[in-house]
């Protein structure tokens, strides 16, 4: 009789010590009240950048005022830190700017101070080779250019 007494305590004790592992191991799979709550609409959030990661911990994205003034987008992968980016640079332009593999600029659309478009590419040197650009009179004019930059073509 107390060897049964014995094999009941120890099963009671048993089952009570792995079920308050499991308990445990269950909590920490549920989400908190951070990641499970909704955003009030009506309180805005103040931060000086947010920074959007992967599983790993890794920056992807950023949204921040780059020079502590104008806002940035800045999105990047495993390979460089600037795939893309969408910014304000003050008063001499705005843009959109698209990276290639070896993390250099290759595409930007831009709207310059004197608010006309542009849109430029840019070959593996990071050096500007096309610009298509829209006049006042909203004529467009496309310039090709050399390795160093400098205009070889031009048709207003």
């Amino acid at each position: 009789m107390i060897f049964t007494k014995t094999r009941v305590f120890v099963a009671l004790v048993g089952s009570l010590f792995l079920g308050s592992i499991g308990g445990i191991l269950m909590a920490s799979t549920n989400p908190t009240n951070a990641e499970s709550s909704s955003v009030d609409s009506g309180k805005p959030i103040s931060t000086s950048a947010l920074n959007i990661v992967n599983k790993e911990g890794k920056v992807r994205a950023t949204l921040s005022l780059w020079d502590g003034e104008h806002p940035a987008l800045i999105m990047g992968d495993g390979q460089c830190d600037r795939r893309a980016s969408i910014a304000v640079y003050g008063k001499e332009r705005t843009g959109l700017t698209l990276y290639g593999e070896d993390c250099k600029r290759r595409v930007a659309l831009e709207v310059q101070s004197d608010d006309l478009p542009t849109f430029v590419l840019r070959d593996h040197l990071d050096t500007p080779r096309v610009q298509i650009v829209l006049s006042k009179d909203g004529s467009p004019i496309v310039r090709l250019l050399d390795p160093n930059g400098k205009a070889v073509w031009e048709k207003p």
